[in-house]
């Protein structure tokens, strides 16, 4: 009995401080810098894609990384990724097929060329992604 009460004591610190730094997350936007696929050597490659990105926050600029799938950049659309000839990837998307793995970057990009971040704002450097934004983002101008 002696030995509960402070385990009582410890676990509901935990819990407490747990549900604390979920609370103060804030979500942002941020800039996809980089998009690298994943292999496992000799011939597979895998359906994440690892997403290098910047972000704006108070007075900094902050940059990061995370994994994504593949999946989230082409939400409607049945794809099929392999490696060719000379392991370039492939990757067919309906009717297209885009070949070597900076082309596979541009398209990704042209889809969803930002994501959105949930970070905390007391250590911004600690960042995560929650989903990509796939709506596009423009900046009107007043020069017409």
């Amino acid at each position: 009995m002696a030995i509960l009460i402070p385990l009582v004591f410890l676990f509901s610190y935990f819990f407490i401080r747990k549900i604390w730094f979920q609370l103060r997350k804030i979500r942002t936007v941020g800039t996809i810098e980089r998009i690298e696929l994943g292999y496992i050597r000799p011939n597979l490659i895998l359906p994440e894609v690892k997403v290098h990105y910047k972000y704006y926050f108070q007075s900094g600029l902050y940059f990061g990384s995370g994994y994504l799938n593949l999946s989230d950049f082409l939400p409607t659309e049945e794809f099929h990724l392999h490696l060719g000839l000379g392991e370039n990837p492939i990757l067919y998307v309906g009717d297209l097929e885009i070949i070597t793995e900076e082309h596979i970057e541009h398209y990704l990009l042209s889809k969803g060329g930002s994501v959105f971040l949930y970070l905390d704002p007391i250590e911004p450097y600690h960042s995560r992604i929650d989903t990509v934004n796939l709506n596009s983002i423009t900046v009107s101008s007043d020069l017409l």
